[in-house]
């Protein structure tokens, strides 16, 4: 009587379950962007699918350009592969996760910190995070606004910010608190369902905006300095 033989890991820990649908992001994603999703895979929380991680920790991790990496990131997004974020946080989708998910969710200090990183991350914001600031991360916790939400909202405020500096050639005007996103905030809580290919765009958008202010800011110093 044939027996098969017993298949035995070498190593109990440090793997993942490659399915499916992990051979379908294979032959979908290009090269880049399935690197970075099979990295993911492996360095994922495993009852929940999600990461925190910056854009440029994991450049870092892979030895790739920051650019590099969010290219790659915005293909996940735009493919449905990745969700819920674009620069700290980030998920992977359902389809695209062979484990069953676990709600877990941040309490109020870790959230609030989160939420302090993502201010400091746009050069047109200089907050210093005062108690009027941590009590409005505290109540955006207790409403159940995700930080992908608070995310979204601060992006999508800069990119109009950054817009209105650029089309009136203005100089620097640093958004100084937490509150200026709160309408903002509001506005990205309401339309939940809008897709994450949207999002994605207003991430390059806004880095697009950005890059042209500060390139106009740099020139105006130099002038001024000359």
């Amino acid at each position: 009587m044939n027996t098969v033989p017993k298949l035995v890991l070498k190593q109990s820990t440090g793997w993942f379950a490659a399915g499916w649908a992990f051979g379908d992001a294979m032959v979908t994603l290009s090269d880049p962007a399935f690197k970075l999703f099979a990295w993911l895979c492996l360095n994922a929380e495993r009852h929940t699918g999600r990461m925190r991680i910056t854009t440029a920790e994991i450049a870092q991790a892979l030895s790739k350009s920051e650019a590099d990496i969010q290219s790659a990131r915005e293909e996940l997004l735009e493919r449905g592969v990745c969700h819920g974020g674009m620069d700290i946080e980030v998920e992977i989708a359902d389809r695209y996760w062979p484990y069953e998910k676990q709600r877990c969710e941040s309490g109020p200090r870790e959230y609030v910190a989160q939420v302090r990183k993502l201010l400091s991350a746009p050069a047109c914001v200089q907050c210093r995070f005062s108690a009027a600031d941590e009590q409005l991360a505290r109540s955006l916790h207790q409403r159940g606004v995700s930080l992908a939400q608070v995310e979204r909202a601060i992006w999508l405020g800069c990119a109009r910010k950054y817009s209105t500096l650029v089309a009136n050639d203005g100089g620097p005007a640093p958004i100084c608190s937490l509150s200026y996103f709160r309408a903002v905030i509001d506005e990205v809580v309401h339309e939940e369902n809008t897709s994450d290919t949207y999002w994605a765009y207003i991430r390059r958008k806004a880095a697009t905006l950005e890059r042209e202010w500060l390139s106009r800011v740099q020139a105006r110093t130099a002038s001024v300095g000359s």
